[in-house]
C-alpha cells in the first residue's frame, strides 16, 4: 500500500507526464533557462530560515534526525535549494537563468491534484532588478501554457508592494501586515465575506477591512486599474512589466488583480499566479524575492520565478482530454504465424536502428490476439507479415485508426514510416 498522499505512476499515465514534461521543458530551454538537480535533503537549518519558507510550510515539513544526530528535511519547494545554491557558488555568472523539474514533499492536506509528494517544475532569473526579469519569467510561463494547449488561461499580476502601501493607508498597523497579507491570499478559497470575519477577528478595524476590500476589488482594463493606484509603491514596476509583455506581444493574457497577496513571506516586489478557465483555478505562482538568497550568502540578490504546477496541470488536462497517448509505441510488427517469426525479428530490427520506437508479439499469440493487444495500447500502426506477402517481399502497413491497409515492400518501410510515424 501507498505511503498516504503519495502515488505511483503507470506507463499509460508516465506516458503523458512525460509529454507534458516535454513540451515545458522545451519552452524553458527555448528561454534560455538552464536546468539544474538539487538535493531533495536540506538542512533543517537551511529549512527554516526566517523569511523562506514561513511558519504554515514549516509544519508541513517532512523532517528528522538522521543517524549522525543531525536535522535534516525533505524540500517542501524548489525556490529555498536555489537560493542555497546560489550562496554555495557564488562564482555562477549572472543573471543565472535555472529550470528545474523535481518532487518536493510537504505534509498538507490532501484532495484532488493536491499530493503529499508532487512534482514541481520552476524558473527563476537570479542577479537582475530589471522588471525585465519578471516580464521574462511570466512570457515563458504563457507560452508553457500556450504549447500545453490551454485556451482560456489569464495571469493575475500584482506587487507585494502595492498591497503593503494599500494597508497602510487603510491604517494597517506594521505588526498586523504580514497577518493581514495571509488573510487576503484565502480570497479565492473562502470569500470575501470570511475574509472580512477573520480580519476582525485579527483585530482590523470595520473602517479599514472596507478601506481594503474597496482597494482590492477595483476591476478593469490595466491601464484603468494602474491609473486608480498610479500614486502608490510598486506600480512603476507594474507598468514597466505591462510594457514589455505588450512588445512580446503576449500582454492580452494579463490581468492586474489588486486582490492577488501570495502566501508565502519570501515575496517583495511583483507576485503573478496563472489562472485556467472557471472551475480549475490556479495552474502556476511566483512572484519576486529579493531578500531570499541573502538570508544564506550574507548579501542580498534580486531574484524572480514562477513555479508550475505540474500535478493539477496534469488533472486538467486528462480531465478535458487535452492528450491522449497509452503507448509510446509507434508500429508494432505482427506475425501471422510461427514460421514467419523471424522475419518479424528482422524487421523490428531495421525500424529501431532509424529510431522508429517498435515493438512485436513475446507470447505467440493469434493474429486477432495480437490485433486486440494493438488496440488496447492505441499502437497507430501495424506491420503484417505473412507468408504470401513475404514471396513479393512485402508486408501489410495498416492504419489502426481509419483500418486502411496497403502493400509495402520491405525495403521501403523506413520511408514509409519517415512520414508517417517520426
Amino acid at each position: 500500500m501507498n505511503v498516504k498522499g503519495t502515488r505511483d505512476f503507470l506507463p499509460e499515465e508516465m506516458i503523458l507526464r512525460q509529454q507534458v514534461l516535454e513540451k515545458i521543458r522545451k519552452v524553458f530551454e527555448t528561454f534560455s533557462f538552464q536546468p539544474l538537480e538539487a538535493s531533495a535533503l536540506e538542512s533543517w537549518e537551511v529549512l527554516s530560515a526566517k523569511g523562506a519558507g514561513g511558519e504554515e510550510i514549516l509544519n508541513e515539513t517532512y523532517n528528522f534526525e538522521d543517524k549522525g544526530g543531525r536535522r535534516i528535511g525533505l524540500r517542501y519547494d524548489l525556490t529555498v535549494p536555489l537560493a542555497r545554491v546560489i550562496a554555495e557558488n557564488p562564482n555562477l555568472p549572472l543573471p543565472f537563468k535555472r529550470y528545474q523539474i523535481e518532487k518536493v514533499w510537504r505534509y498538507g492536506d490532501i484532495a484532488k491534484g493536491k499530493l503529499r509528494e508532487f512534482l514541481q517544475s520552476d524558473i527563476d532569473i537570479v542577479g537582475s532588478e530589471s522588471s525585465l526579469a519578471d516580464a521574462e519569467v511570466i512570457a515563458c510561463a504563457i507560452e508553457c501554457f500556450n504549447a500545453l494547449g490551454f485556451k482560456k488561461f489569464i495571469v493575475r499580476l500584482n506587487n507585494r508592494k502595492t498591497l503593503t502601501d494599500i494597508l497602510k493607508l487603510s491604517k494597517v498597523s506594521e505588526e498586523k501586515i504580514t497577518d493581514t497579507l495571509r488573510t487576503i491570499d484565502k480570497l479565492d478559497k473562502i470569500g470575501v465575506d470570511n475574509v472580512k470575519k477573520e480580519l476582525e477577528e485579527k483585530g482590523i478595524s470595520s473602517a479599514s477591512i472596507k478601506r481594503i476590500i474597496d482597494f482590492i476589488e477595483v476591476r478593469g482594463e490595466n491601464e484603468k486599474v494602474l491609473k486608480q493606484i498610479e500614486k502608490l509603491d510598486g506600480v512603476k514596476e507594474l507598468k514597466e512589466i505591462i510594457s514589455c509583455l505588450k512588445t512580446m506581444k503576449l500582454d492580452s493574457k494579463v490581468k492586474i488583480d489588486l486582490s492577488l497577496a501570495r502566501g508565502l513571506d519570501y515575496y517583495t516586489g511583483p507576485i503573478f499566479e496563472v489562472f485556467a478557465e472557471e472551475g480549475i483555478g490556479s495552474v502556476a505562482g511566483g512572484g519576486r524575492y529579493d531578500k531570499m538568497i541573502g538570508l544564506f550568502l550574507g548579501r542580498d540578490v534580486p531574484a524572480t520565478g514562477i513555479s508550475l504546477g505540474i500535478e493539477r496541470i496534469m488533472e486538467v488536462m486528462k480531465e478535458r482530454k487535452m492528450i491522449d497517448s497509452k503507448s509510446k509505441t509507434r508500429v508494432f510488427v505482427v506475425a501471422v504465424n510461427d514460421e514467419v517469426r523471424d522475419k518479424v525479428l528482422e524487421i523490428v530490427q531495421m525500424l529501431r536502428e532509424e529510431s522508429i520506437a517498435t515493438d512485436y508479439d513475446l507470447r505467440f499469440r493469434t493474429l486477432s490476439k495480437q490485433l486486440e493487444y494493438v488496440n488496447s495500447l492505441g499502437i497507430p500502426f501495424v506491420v503484417i507479415v505473412g507468408e504470401k506477402e513475404l514471396e513479393k517481399n512485402s508486408v501489410k502497413l495498416r492504419n489502426m485508426k481509419t483500418g486502411k491497409e496497403e502493400l509495402v515492400k520491405i525495403n521501403d518501410l523506413v520511408k514509409k514510416f519517415s512520414y508517417k510515424v517520426l
